[in-house]
């Protein structure tokens, strides 16, 4: 059994030959953090599978859920990844920035109730979370600035600029001039054409067969008790529907 320590001021904590755990952060003999990351996202999927039933079940609306998403999740599977990340597109960096993109897509999926096969674009707009990559650039950039709000003279500010890759990246951070984001919203138009079409249950299903042009709005009239309506959405794409099923509902 080993008994070796790394002494951190006045304490000393026991190390682990694999990874020594401090302050939240797991780290390994070579400084990768590549154990770190996994036990980030290990917490980060037990919490979205935790909060996806507890969504389905209080009926939340999506600007909640969201929050909800970005308080229990994110900040759990992103915790400490301003030590590791090194910009998009840098070497070793796009097994991580992956893996925290497909649990962004997995939130997204809870906060809109999208199918699987949603386009991913579509989605992010929808759901109002921005991209694993921008979100981290973000994370760093505000790590960098709070580093040097501190007091002069401390030694946590001068970890900016310091000549070590950390140092180097928070530095590069602050004057970061990489990709933008662009939110373009359509204008409202002033009246909808739309057809009202109320079935029992076989004439629903014939007229759910039928060609139809644009788009279409569907449900069976179920309420939850806060009194929101489960609805479906489906639009025509070429020769094919592409369907859009939000849990949420809305209220009448």
């Amino acid at each position: 059994m080993s008994t070796e320590t790394i002494g951190t001021g006045e304490r000393e904590i026991p190390f682990n030959t694999e990874a020594t755990h401090w302050l939240g952060i797991w780290l390994d003999s070579h400084l990768t953090l590549k154990d770190h990351q996994r036990a980030m996202m290990k917490k980060g999927r037990k919490a979205l599978l935790r909060l996806r039933r507890l969504a389905g079940q209080m009926g939340l609306t999506s600007d909640n859920c969201r929050k909800v998403m970005t308080a229990c999740v994110q900040s759990v599977a992103m915790y400490g990844t301003e030590l590791w990340w090194k910009g998009e597109g840098k070497p070793g960096m796009s097994s991580g920035a992956g893996e925290l993109q497909k649990l962004v897509n997995q939130e997204a999926r809870s906060v809109t109730g999208c199918f699987r096969t949603t386009n991913l674009g579509a989605l992010g707009m929808e759901s109002g979370l921005r991209p694993a990559a921008a979100q981290l650039d973000n994370r760093q950039r505000r790590f960098a600035a709070r580093l040097l709000s501190l007091p002069a003279g401390s030694e946590a500010r001068g970890i900016v600029g310091a000549q070590s890759a950390i140092g180097r990246r928070l530095e590069t951070s602050i004057g970061y001039s990489g990709r933008m984001e662009e939110t373009k919203i359509m204008s409202k138009p002033e009246k909808i054409e739309a057809v009202r079409i109320v079935e029992e249950r076989e004439r629903a299903i014939e007229e759910a067969a039928k060609d139809r042009e644009g788009l279409a709005l569907f449900t069976d009239g179920s309420k939850l008790e806060s009194g929101a309506t489960g609805y479906g959405v489906a639009w025509k794409a070429g020769d094919r529907w592409v369907g859009v099923k939000a849990h949420m509902g809305y209220n009448q």
